[in-house]
């Protein structure tokens, strides 16, 4: 894995031993994008899924009765090959809002997503960068690299779990 490099660009890859139009399917579902998406440690729900460019994805995270939100505007889609959004936090008309922590991030996130296959696994290969951040969210972005790291790691191991029951029950 490579860190977040003088362009702030933060770049993860993460396998699946799963086809890419089984793994590239479960971004454009709403039912499984509710079963994996958003920090493990809290509830997460779709509210809305417009997967098409220019659409929209809004969502509810919950923790302790306190209540976020965030978005994605799709930006490109190329089916199981590519996909790219622009994710920040929301209000629940999903509005760009600031993050609800006491550090300066910045307000969107430019994410790129690639699909490869090689014998049924699939690698996706993800590119982060901040969008018009100022210098200090551009330093926070590049400070919390292990957090997100780590909260990446944990979200696509939900999203294994839920691949794997897919393909259990579609066997």
């Amino acid at each position: 894995m490579k860190n977040v490099n003088q362009t702030n660009e933060l770049i993860i890859t993460h396998q699946f031993n799963a086809p890419k139009k089984l793994v590239f399917n479960a971004f454009a579902d709403p039912q499984a994008l509710g079963e994996w998406w958003g920090p493990v440690e809290r509830k997460n729900s779709v509210i809305k899924l417009d997967f098409r460019v220019g659409g929209i994805f809004h969502y509810r995270m919950e923790d302790n009765g306190k209540k976020s939100y965030g978005r994605f505007l799709f930006k490109k889609i190329q089916p199981h090959d590519l996909l790219e959004f622009t994710n920040g936090f929301a209000d629940e008309n999903a509005n760009i809002v600031r993050a609800p922590f006491d550090i300066e991030l910045p307000s969107e996130i430019l994410y790129s997503l690639v699909f490869t296959e090689k014998n049924k696994v699939t690698t996706i290969t993800m590119t982060g960068r901040p969008v018009e951040a100022n210098n200090k969210e551009e330093e926070t972005f590049r400070s919390i690299e292990g957090s997100m790291r780590q909260g990446f790691s944990a979200m696509y191991q939900v999203l294994e779990d839920y691949l794997r029951k897919l393909q259990s029950k579609n066997n």
